[in-house]
Formats: C-alpha cells, sequence, structure tokens
C-alpha cells in the first residue's frame, strides 16, 4: 500500500501539472480565438477593452472544453517523470503493484471530474451568455432585438412577433413557430403555428404545413386545420440560429424545460435529449481517460517503452473523441438512445481501463 507521503507526492505534481497545462492549453485556444477574430477587430474597430472582457466571459467555457486533454497530459507527464527516475520500477520490487499506485490518480481524476461538473452547470451557462452579447452586440455591431426573453426564443418582426420553440442548426429548421401577425393599429390580426419551418436557397417553407390558431380559435373554429399560410419571417437562418441558446449556455434544468416543451408541442426531441445527456456525460471525460492510460503507462519494463506508450496514449485520447462523435451522430439520428449515444464511450474507456488495472497489468512486450 502506498504511504502518506508518496501518495500526497503523486497527487500535488498531478495538480501542479495540470494547472501549468492547463494554463498553457487555455492560453493557445484564445491565442488562435483571437487571431481568428481579428479581421472582425481592426474592421469594426473595436476597443481593447472590449475584446479583454470577451475573452474574460469565455474563459470558463476555454477551461471546461480543455479540461480534458490537460488532464490526459498532466497524467502522462507525471508517469513519464516517474518512470525516467525508476521510481515506479522501485515501487513495484517493494511490492506495490499498479492498482496502488494508480489509486490517488484515479481519485483525483474523479475530483476534477465532480469540479467540471458544476463548473459547467454554474459557472460556463451564466458567463458564456455574457460572452455571447458582447460578441454580437459589440464586436459584431448586431443588435439583438429579435430576441425578448431569456429563456423562450421571441423575435420582433416587420409583420409581427414570432415564438420559436427550438432552433435546430443541422437541419437549418425551426421547431413549433407561432407567429402573431399585427394589424396597422397593432391589434393582433392573425396567430399561425408552423410544426417545421426549413431554410432553404430560395427561403423558407414549411414541410408540415401550418395551422390558424387566431381567428380560427375566436369562431369556435379550433380545428379549421391546415392552412396554406405562408411564412413571413425575414432573414435567413443565420440571423435566428445566433439567438438559440448554445448548449453550454444552459442549465440541465433549462434544457430539461426545453424538451419538456418541444414533448408537449409534439415536435422531435432527439437532438435535444442527445445534447443534454452529453452534457452529464463530457464532465467525466477526464475521469474514463485517466482510467484507460493508467494501466497502460504504470509498468514500463525498458526505457524504449516510454516512446511507445506516448504514442499509444495519444491515439487513445484521439479516439475518445472520435468515438464520442461518432456514438452523438448515431444518438442524433435515432440509431442509439440519447442516453446510450452520450455515455458509451465514458463507460468503454471506463470498463476497458479496469479491466486491464484489475485483471491484466499492462506491459509492453520486449523487441525482438
Amino acid at each position: 500500500m502506498l504511504g502518506k507521503t508518496i501518495t500526497k507526492s503523486l497527487i500535488s505534481e498531478f495538480l501542479v501539472a495540470l494547472l501549468a497545462i492547463q494554463f498553457g492549453v487555455a492560453a493557445l485556444y484564445i491565442l488562435v480565438d483571437f487571431f481568428e477574430r481579428l479581421d472582425v477587430v481592426l474592421t469594426n474597430d473595436i476597443p481593447t477593452s472590449v475584446v479583454a472582457r470577451y475573452f474574460a466571459y469565455k474563459l470558463p467555457l476555454v477551461v471546461y472544453q480543455t479540461l480534458p486533454a490537460a488532464v490526459t497530459i498532466a497524467l502522462l507527464s507525471v508517469l513519464v517523470q516517474r518512470h525516467r527516475h525508476r521510481e515506479i520500477i522501485a515501487l513495484n520490487a517493494l511490492g506495490i503493484g499498479p492498482r496502488q499506485i494508480a489509486a490517488p490518480m484515479i481519485a483525483a481524476a474523479m475530483v476534477v471530474s465532480v469540479i467540471a461538473f458544476l463548473w459547467g452547470e454554474i459557472v460556463v451557462p451564466p458567463s458564456l451568455r455574457s460572452a455571447q452579447e458582447i460578441n454580437l452586440r459589440e464586436i459584431k455591431k448586431r443588435d439583438r432585438r429579435n430576441i425578448l426573453a431569456e429563456r423562450e426564443i421571441w423575435f420582433r418582426g416587420p409583420m409581427g412577433i414570432y415564438h420559436v420553440a427550438y432552433v435546430d442548426r443541422a437541419a437549418k429548421s425551426l421547431l413549433g413557430v407561432t407567429t402573431y401577425e399585427l394589424g396597422s393599429d397593432f391589434t393582433l390580426s392573425r396567430v399561425t403555428y408552423f410544426p417545421e419551418l426549413r431554410w432553404t436557397p430560395s427561403g423558407w417553407i414549411s414541410p408540415g404545413g401550418s395551422r390558424e390558431v387566431f381567428p380560427a380559435l375566436r369562431n369556435g373554429d379550433e380545428d379549421s386545420g391546415q392552412q396554406a399560410a405562408q411564412p413571413t419571417l425575414q432573414g435567413d437562418f443565420e440571423e435566428f440560429a445566433e439567438v438559440q441558446r448554445e448548449p453550454e449556455e444552459l442549465s440541465l434544468h433549462d434544457m430539461w424545460r426545453q424538451r419538456a416543451l418541444l414533448k408537449s408541442l409534439g415536435l422531435p426531441t432527439t437532438r435535444l435529449s442527445v445534447e443534454l445527456y452529453l452534457k452529464t456525460a463530457l464532465p467525466f471525460a477526464p475521469l474514463a481517460l485517466a482510467l484507460a492510460l493508467l494501466p497502460l503507462n504504470l509498468r514500463l519494463q525498458q526505457p524504449y517503452q516510454i516512446s511507445h506508450t506516448l504514442v499509444a496514449s495519444a491515439f487513445l485520447g484521439f479516439a475518445y473523441w472520435l468515438l464520442l462523435g461518432l456514438a452523438s451522430s448515431l444518438g442524433q439520428a435515432g440509431t442509439l438512445s440519447p442516453l446510450f449515444a452520450a455515455w458509451v464511450t465514458n463507460a468503454i474507456y471506463a470498463a476497458v481501463g479496469c479491466a486491464f488495472l484489475f485483471f491484466k497489468t499492462a506491459v509492453l512486450p520486449d523487441p525482438p
């Protein structure tokens, strides 16, 4: 069993490395993002203070998104240093196996994952909403005149007011659109419901038709049904997509409410369900990656194996995101259940890592 001194040393080295690497990765992310926006900043003559405020509000999201990569690199750096100083071999010689060495690292990764979950739920949504407001209003110089509420999507147009239940970016569609048309004296003249409005090169179309609610409702003809009403929305899809909150801008409670609204309107909820469950699964990516990488890196018999395990670890890290993207796509297409699609990658990495850690020692063979 590891002594308290070695345990504290492993955890402290991991946390110090994590903070340093997280700082570097976040700085690189922000630098790349800054140069991508440099043309807009220079064209619109944006003050430095505005740019600084934008990135300050976006920083929590950057930390949230880059944390799995930072944890992976920090974990590998600690283990490589231990191997170079033959400390892992010395611990093995004392009868301390991979499971005992891995335990404090796994515990640290679990704590980091829980903090990431709380960070993504409490800190990221309000800060990212502020960053988006600065980006649209002060950097891109666009007035978000069409959003009238914080959580529900309301647009003000030349012919009236529009309510949108959900914006589907992948399909370029607006789901559950209710149009409130106003007369010249600002009295309500017509209310029309569109299950879906889809953006095409020729403009907006309504694949599911429409239903006139008012004045049909007023005249007691609630089921006067499918009308040939044409969409009266102005602007292209991108203008509406800017108003839709990203999953990172919403708390789990907000996403549950949004999904419940879509269900109540009889609209598809598959994509939103996948995003909802991904929001619960992604914070635990550091733990899943740690469980998969630790068995691979805990026992190396020859110095040459360090480079081999680093390559294998990089492949595992890349494969994690590749598998997560594939599973998410299958979930959004309806092939996999949303919950399974969001969590299957974490489950696979955790199961394989635990199997190697508890039932088999990951040892690379000597070269022939």
